[in-house]
């Protein structure tokens, strides 16, 4: 069971065979999930990340008592509406202005494909394009992907590094 944090969940009933006088889960579940020690059902809105663990029910009456390990999981929301300032075009030997990217939600990292012209640089944690390009290099679309624990979402910015222009002419 993967459940998405902040999210309520489609609550969890359990199938058992003879009657049931209670339940009992252990260890405890993630902060924002309920357990019904009279019912067995699992309900909610997990508002906390959980990894993947096993929490084991048991069904009990005066005969014994029979166990299930329910698997939960607790991701991130997916990050989405990752966007830059695109086009752009710079000048080789000149520093960029930093291209901040725009994001909803968590991010856990940040890749780009393919790597950016030389002298430039991506920050992996940041998701910022900066530096100061040396090569020229003709128009690119560089796809920048934003990740986290519940998905990942991407964007296409547009990089052209220009020669400087000729100056100071006289005659």
């Amino acid at each position: 069971n993967t459940f998405t944090k902040n999210s309520a969940i489609i609550s969890l009933f359990p199938t058992v065979t003879g009657t049931v006088t209670s339940y009992s889960i252990s260890p405890s579940l993630p902060t924002g999930l309920s357990f019904n020690t009279s019912t067995g059902i699992i309900s909610g809105t997990p508002t906390v990340l959980a990894a993947t663990a096993t929490y084991t029910v048991t069904a009990n009456n005066s005969g014994g008592s029979t166990t299930f390990g329910v698997v939960i999981t607790v991701n991130d929301a997916a990050p989405n509406s990752l966007t830059y300032l695109s086009p752009n075009v710079f000048t080789v030997n000149s520093s960029v202005v930093n291209l901040v990217p725009t994001i909803a939600g968590a991010v856990t990292s940040y890749s780009i494909s393919p790597s950016l012209p030389t002298g430039l640089s991506f920050n992996t944690s940041t998701g910022v394009i900066s530096g100061t390009p040396t090569v020229l290099a003709s128009t690119a679309t560089y796809t920048v992907t934003a990740n986290n624990s519940g998905g990942s979402t991407t964007f296409g910015v547009v990089i052209t590094v220009n020669d400087a222009a000729p100056n100071s002419l006289t005659y």
